[in-house]
């Protein structure tokens, strides 16, 4: 049975300036893409979408608000609202300088400003992230300490809701909404949810348009993960930087998608390490829950028991030579140097001996 919850009222008369910022690995891309999809739809319930090159997400995020202003003062009478969608705009709105700006340009031309995020519990997002980290072959610590770092360095990523979202709190006539990333709830569909949340009325007949499949976000699996660490570290280990590589993030993601590895995907929790990371989060998901929602943190994320999925390495023989030999394919679309490759994988064969 889904778990209900409350969600801020929203009037479709009133004009509003509509932000809906993300966050990163929390279907962004997903939702962006098939706003744009149903550009003509929203159109037509006098909703404005940003262009396809995100002109106004672009401009607000390089604090130029010439953009928006001229959107804001010129907005057809057909229209009343804008509606903006990028993940670039996570942290950048809720700096209070930024913040102050927005609210003040959209009230002077007659707007309300409303702003919305995804949110996902964090051990999902912790999880989700690290892959994204090693996938575009970044240097990233072992699992549990990328946890703590995440833990104790809010500089960094700021995954404590109520601070995350302090400055947007100290804003009362802005709208917010957070939205639930949780399979408790009735609508499981990120862009359903948000459309309905919004007050957008699906089109009778076949719906909203469906958004273009992509694998850009697809997790490689914990096979994929492991070759693309393993790649990371040895080319360092030669002096060699990957980020001249441009297809880094693709082809061993390309290859796990190939061979199936995305099915069987990376999961760095154990029990106690789980059990660490929700104790840590506990008291402030909840009161950030009651606050929002009117219901408790664990009826909308309960608590699952650690899954853990973490692949060693090869270790038959017919393995690591199946996986030597990918691993040669993966060099070679990567068009990593050939002067390189002996040292290469003589540092991987010491490796996985």
């Amino acid at each position: 049975m889904a778990t209900p919850f409350a969600l801020p009222q929203i009037n479709s008369d009133e004009r509003m300036l509509w932000i809906h910022a993300g966050p990163h690995k929390a279907a962004s891309s997903y939702v962006t893409e098939r706003l744009r999809k149903n550009r003509t739809t929203l159109a037509k319930q006098r909703v404005l979408m940003d262009g396809d090159n995100n002109l106004l997400a672009n401009s607000i995020a390089e604090k130029n608000y010439q953009p928006l202003e001229q959107a804001l003062s010129g907005l057809s009478s057909d229209f009343k609202r804008i509606l903006i969608s990028s993940s670039s705009l996570d942290t950048r709105i809720l700096k209070r300088g930024v913040l102050t700006i927005l609210q003040e340009m959209a009230s002077s031309y007659g707007f309300k400003l409303g702003i919305s995020y995804f949110v996902r519990d964090q051990q999902s997002w912790l999880n989700s992230v690290y892959c994204h980290r090693i996938r575009r072959f970044r240097s990233t610590q072992d699992f549990p300490d990328y946890c703590q770092y995440i833990m104790h360095n809010s500089t960094s990523w700021d995954i404590s809701y109520p601070s995350k979202f302090s400055v947007l709190m100290e804003s009362p006539e802005t709208i917010k909404m957070f939205l639930p990333l949780s399979r408790e709830v009735a609508t499981k569909d990120p862009f359903l949810a948000l459309t309905s949340a919004l007050g957008l009325q699906e089109p009778a007949g076949n719906g909203w348009l469906k958004g273009e499949p992509s694998k850009k976000n697809i997790q490689p699996g914990a096979k994929g993960i492991w070759m693309s660490r393993v790649c990371y570290q040895l080319m360092e280990s030669l002096g060699f930087d990957p980020d001249v590589l441009n297809r880094k993030g693709k082809v061993i993601r390309d290859l796990a998608i190939e061979r199936g590895w995305d099915q069987d995907k990376f999961d760095g929790f154990d029990q106690p390490l789980l059990d660490r990371v929700s104790g840590f989060y506990a008291s402030s998901n909840d009161a950030f829950a009651r606050q929002h929602w009117g219901v408790s943190w664990n009826a909308l994320f309960p608590a699952k028991p650690a899954s853990p999925l973490i692949y060693p390495g090869p270790e038959s023989e017919l393995e690591k030579r199946e996986m030597r030999r990918l691993m040669v394919r993966v060099l070679r679309e990567l068009h990593f140097p050939w002067t390189l490759r002996k040292r290469f994988f003589k540092d991987y064969d010491a490796m996985v001996a």
